[in-house]
């Protein structure tokens, strides 16, 4: 595996609408060292940044949470 000595940036294929201007544009997601990850609009200076363990953390969280839904959905029909 490589280690991040410098920012890899990449943009979305297609663009969605995040601010509340109601235009869509396409999102920047750059992986920087010290293990950031960085978003922004393609466009615009703004930036937002996360350390990559707590993306990793709710991602895992969501999974878990679609996981305990599915389940219960699952169970519901069978009681009634």
């Amino acid at each position: 595996m490589t280690s991040l000595t410098k920012a890899v940036r990449r943009v979305t294929r297609r663009p969605y609408t995040v601010l509340y201007t109601g235009e869509a544009r396409p999102i920047v997601v750059s992986l920087e060292p010290g293990d950031v990850i960085t978003f922004r609009e393609a466009g615009r200076r703004q930036t937002w940044s996360l350390p990559i363990d707590r993306m990793f953390r709710q991602a895992v969280r969501e999974a878990a949470q679609a996981q305990r839904r599915e389940r219960k959905e699952r169970r519901l029909p069978t009681r009634a």
